[in-house]
């Protein structure tokens, strides 16, 4: 036992390298996505982006419709046997070959309800997506559940590196297969690597009583997963038949930028953090402090993040992006504040997860979701693409309340302690924001976006030391609770 932080070594050393990993992983994925996305900007045009973002938005709602949540429930409970395993593995196999048949069945109706035919194909060949993927080690669960994120963070990466190479190298000559050519690669390269990290000899097989547990757990998870996906099929649907799949990709593209920030809350910080707190399900001290180190921690990195995004964006679209994608600019802004209203949501999810209440996740989910779908319609009537993004806004808002409201009933006094280092981070964006804004003034083009983001991360990360010392608003103190293997690797003292 780790006396002075109150958790299992064995836990917190493990979740400390998680951690750790997960950020290799999402620093990597991240950047290479983002040069992948503005290379092929340059290659492509927002209707080549519009069509494939229709095949992947309907392989996208059939899979989740179709999500029983056989991962998450692997990862959350306690006693897995080989028979779960299995039996997980044969109902994922069977779903993606059902929804490869559906996908090819109904392309031209998916196309039809798009308001676009020449999607057809694309969408044939994007269902082979979920098969490819199917196919992959099964015991990869059993990596996340252990928090072993070494290998899971290795093999994201390689699926990334090689769907942006192929992505690239076919879109150079054959346009905008490069997409669907890279996307097949990546997935593929990560189905056959999988076996070599989890090894697994997988067999088909189904028993009542082997997956019943699973899908107690897994019921939420399907049934969130629904709402997710309505909610996102809607809103593209609308975007589709009121602006074209021209509109949907310049929206496409635009959503992608700006929710880099959340993606890497959900799977830098969730994909730890979830099965950490299924294993701290008895000690609810502990995880109040993991909690709190976690929200803090996003805020202080993700904030400035998105202030940035929101000062730089004409500049991004203009200089990056190019004519072609003129009008993304708004769209980007107004969604990077929505992932900055979000994050505390980000925090709140993997809690609800690992203390077996899912089901929070979904009414949170539901309400989200419905109020999108009543927004959006009349919103991007009367302000197009904007608008879209503007439905965003009182959604989200809404949701964090209701978290709020969640967590208060599973841990005890969660957010004591919190306003002051709150407060500092957001002082801090702003001047951030500001050093960024002021750089790109005075020297315009991509030399002064350059400039302006490294001035201002430099301010961010040095003004958040010098307000941890100065105000002790434990930054380091909280990291240190949570992840005593980060701060060891950083050089932070243990504290009492």
């Amino acid at each position: 036992m780790d006396e002075k932080n109150g958790l299992p070594e064995r836990p917190a050393r493990l979740a400390g390298n998680a951690l750790i990993w997960q950020a290799v992983q999402m620093g990597g994925v991240k950047a290479i996505s983002l040069l992948r996305i503005l290379v092929l900007a340059r290659l492509l045009t927002p209707l080549d982006f519009g069509l494939v973002a229709i095949g992947t938005t309907a392989m996208g709602f059939l899979l989740n419709v179709t999500n029983f949540g056989m991962i998450p429930a692997l990862v959350q409970g306690e006693e897995t046997d080989e028979d779960q395993y299995n039996a997980a593995w044969t109902i994922g196999i069977t779903r993606s070959l059902l929804i490869a048949a559906a996908m090819i069945a109904a392309a031209p109706l998916i196309a039809t309800i798009f308001a676009e035919p020449r999607a057809v194909t694309i969408i044939r060949i994007v269902a082979l997506n979920p098969v490819v993927e199917a196919i992959s080690s099964i015991k990869l669960a059993r990596l996340n559940r252990n928090l072993l994120f070494k290998p899971l963070s290795l093999l994201r990466l390689a699926d990334v590196s090689v769907d942006a190479v192929v992505s690239i190298a076919v879109a150079m000559l054959f346009g905008i297969w490069g997409l669907v050519a890279g996307m097949l690669a990546g997935t593929a390269t990560a189905a056959v690597g999988s076996y070599f990290l989890a090894p697994h000899r997988p067999r088909l097989f189904f028993e009542r009583e082997a997956v019943r547990p699973l899908i107690r757990f897994g019921r939420w998870i399907f049934i969130t997963s629904l709402i997710v996906m309505v909610g996102s099929y809607v809103l593209r649907i609308v975007i589709s038949r009121q602006l074209g799949a021209a509109g949907l990709g310049l929206y496409f593209l635009a959503a992608q930028l700006a929710f880099l920030p959340a993606e890497v809350a959900g799977q830098m910080v969730g994909n730890v953090a979830f099965p950490l707190y299924s294993r701290l399900q008895n000690d609810i001290a502990q995880a109040t402090r993991v909690f709190r180190a976690i929200l803090t921690s996003l805020a202080a990195l993700l904030f400035p993040i998105c202030a940035l995004i929101i000062v730089l964006a004409p500049s991004l679209t203009r200089d990056l992006l190019g004519p072609n994608w003129e009008g993304t600019q708004p769209i980007i802004q107004v969604l990077a504040l929505v992932t900055m209203i979000g994050i505390f949501g980000e925090a709140v999810a993997p809690v609800l997860k690992g203390y077996g209440q899912p089901y929070r996740i979904t009414l949170i989910e539901l309400i989200q979701s419905t109020m999108i779908i009543s927004l959006v319609w009349i919103l991007t009537e009367r302000f197009g693409l904007v608008g879209a993004a503007l439905s965003w806004l009182p959604a989200v808002s809404l949701s964090q309340f209701l978290s709020a409201h969640f967590i208060r009933q599973i841990l005890h006094q969660p957010f004591s302690g919190l306003r002051r280092p709150i407060m500092a981070v957001l002082v801090i964006t702003g001047v951030s924001a500001a050093i960024a804004g002021a750089a790109h003034f005075l020297i315009p083009g991509l030399v002064g976006v350059a400039l302006g983001a490294a001035l201002a991360a430099l301010a961010a990360g040095g003004l958040l030391w010098i307000s941890d010392r100065r105000f002790s608003l434990g930054f380091m103190r909280n990291l240190v609770w949570a992840f005593p293997q980060i701060a060891a690797f950083v050089g932070v003292p243990s504290v009492d």
